[in-house]
């Protein structure tokens, strides 16, 4: 699900606001890629595998391309000087320790704008967008902030008993407290989704618009399909999901300290859930751009921590019709390749949609698989909600919009 509610990293001193001290941060994990890249090369794969030439899981082959590419080509110096881009901070937020990107646009009115991965995404999975959104030569620029999920990247481990109830009031302290922020327009996917919806529901004093088009009275044929290829994909593809719902620390431990595994693990999804035309524009996932992600999970040591999202939300993406328990707008992008399908009907349901996008292209990760569908739609959501200065006010539910991509 893609829900909406709707350069230079420069040295500053720490800054207190509202009581919160905020710390620029920098990403600096060159000193662990030797010992990652000794234990790449040191990897024993087998020379054969009948499964894994089946479809039944990661490709032989291409894993042993990528330990190839990994250790001999992969740049993580160039990459990491690609993070390092965007201002990173991190802050203190009761026990938590949130780390986050704050880019802001040179036009003091923009958009507040928040942005959530899930699994096994990261803040990596925005760095095609953020740049975008700030632009102040668009109708609609934003101030972006994409934070790291507890047990993500730079952010601290949720401990025992929390849940995305919890992540969602924390996010919004940041929005809210720590940035000053009054109000802002949400948007994820994955578990960011599920992050989304606590904040529609249980924070909605400050969220302008959630994204996650029109009532339609009858299934197409092509949505038919879609509802069968939900089925299939539920058989044969949560796999992971039932382990690290059930048993976390078993995976998250065994592949702890294993750069390859964990390769096969993550890469498994974005192999399967992205575009197949990955890499072709508008798509940007690369086999570089899997080797990032996998590379930050492994070079910040949260594997493990990660996976406990799923042990501690075990109903986050439940079969039954959710409702909103208000009126803000929310809007939903869809995407073809995406592992879930939605019908337009059931998503009318679930609260005020006022827009709707089907693409052709992307797929789960779309941030990367469709940055320029990604950024139009934030843009056209926030369209709908800020109106031309001068113009009539009007009520937000008459102005809807339904977008198809040809």
């Amino acid at each position: 699900m893609k829900p909406f509610a709707l350069v230079s990293c420069l040295a500053l001193p720490a800054v207190l606001v509202s009581g919160f001290e905020v710390k620029p941060f920098k990403v600096e994990l060159g000193s662990r890629i030797p010992h990652m890249n000794e234990l790449i090369k040191n990897t024993i794969l087998p020379s054969s595998s009948v499964l894994g030439s089946a479809g039944k899981g990661i490709g032989l082959d291409w894993l042993k391309d990528r330990q190839s590419e990994w250790t001999e080509v992969y740049d993580w110096d160039k990459e990491e000087d690609k993070l390092n881009q965007f201002n990173h901070s991190l802050v203190d937020i009761g026990d938590q320790t949130v780390h986050f990107i704050h880019q802001r646009s040179s036009n003091p009115n923009s958009i507040p704008v928040l942005l959530i991965h899930g699994w096994p995404g990261s803040f990596y999975e925005f760095n095609q967008v953020i740049m975008p959104l700030t632009s102040s030569e668009n109708d609609a620029s934003f101030h972006v902030v994409v934070p790291s999920l507890p047990g993500f990247g730079f952010s601290s481990p949720a401990p025992l008993g929390w849940n995305l109830n919890h992540t969602a009031a924390l996010f919004d302290t940041l929005m809210h407290e720590v940035l000053g922020y009054e109000s802002y327009i949400a948007v994820g996917g994955d578990w960011g989704c599920v992050a989304i919806w606590a904040l529609q529901n249980d924070h909605s004093e400050h969220i302008q618009a959630v994204q996650f088009a029109g009532p339609a009275e009858s299934l197409t044929d092509e949505e038919k399909q879609r509802i069968r290829d939900n089925e299939i994909w539920g058989r044969d593809s949560i796999g992971y999901f039932i382990e690290m719902t059930t048993r976390p620390a078993t995976i998250g431990l065994g592949l702890y300290d294993n750069p390859i595994g964990q390769l096969a693990w993550m890469g498994e999804k974005y192999l399967e859930y992205s575009d197949p035309q990955y890499g072709v524009p508008p798509s940007t996932i690369t086999n570089n751009t899997i080797l990032t992600a996998v590379s930050i999970y492994y070079l910040t040591r949260t594997f493990e921590t990660a996976a406990n999202i799923y042990f501690q939300n075990p109903a986050g993406f439940q079969q039954q019709l959710l409702k909103a328990v208000n009126d803000i707008p929310m809007g939903f992008s869809e995407y073809p390749y995406e592992g879930m399908f939605y019908p337009k009907f059931y998503l009318a349901e679930m609260g005020n949609l006022v827009y709707h996008s089907a693409h052709k292209r992307g797929g789960h990760f779309s941030a990367l698989d469709n940055p320029p569908a990604y950024v139009d739609d934030i843009r056209r959501l926030a369209g709908l909600l800020h109106k031309r200065e001068g113009e009539a006010a009007e009520s937000t539910t008459d102005r809807k919009e339904y977008h198809v991509e040809l």
